[in-house]
């Protein structure tokens, strides 16, 4: 941080590289407000972010909790805020946006979100990566669901996707202990 304040006091702008390098490397600091503080600063020397940069700052705010908090107790935080922006900053979400906040929300066991997120992403033209689904899938398996992701692994294999390993041992897991049938299994092969 003291060679990018040295920077400033030079006359010396970063672009957008240097900002979402800086941002990045707060984040994985596990120093949220130094990477909001860069972010803003960036703002104000009217660098502009690209999708990258959301991205990243997506993912750490989600990382360091400013996403479920708020959503748990019904109020907009500041990943959720940030996403829902990003169309009135000319910015579209790609596919590691949405499946960056599907992730989150499936972590908080918020699936209902999720899902319906899910769906948005596919009306909105952008199409899930076997990534999104896989995420989807296990996280309805572990909450014990079977009809979703039943549904899921039929949508991820007509589009050409298969299961990855996670998924093979959950589905593995359940069968074990008698939460699935060996049918299920058969779906991911």
């Amino acid at each position: 941080m003291q060679l990018f304040h040295e920077m400033s006091q030079r006359g010396l702008v970063g672009n957008t590289v240097t900002y979402t390098t800086l941002i990045q490397g707060f984040f994985q600091a596990g120093d949220c407000d130094s990477a909001q503080m860069v972010f803003k600063q960036m703002v104000s020397d009217r660098v502009p972010a690209s999708l990258m940069t959301y991205n990243i700052l997506l993912d750490g705010l989600c990382n360091n909790g400013k996403l479920e908090t708020a959503l748990v107790a019904g109020k907009v935080g500041e990943a959720w805020d940030l996403f829902c922006s990003l169309s009135l900053k000319g910015v579209k979400p790609n596919v590691v946006t949405y499946t960056t906040m599907i992730s989150r929300l499936c972590r908080k066991s918020l699936m209902q979100e999720a899902d319906a997120l899910f769906r948005k992403m596919k009306e909105d033209g952008i199409l899930p990566n076997s990534g999104t689904y896989n995420t989807l899938i296990r996280a309805h398996l572990r909450d014990g669901e079977l009809a979703a992701p039943a549904e899921l692994i039929n949508e991820m294999r007509s589009c050409g996707f298969a299961g990855d390993t996670s998924n093979f041992g959950l589905v593995t897991n359940m069968l074990h202990d008698g939460r699935l049938d060996k049918s299920f299994l058969d779906m991911l092969s």
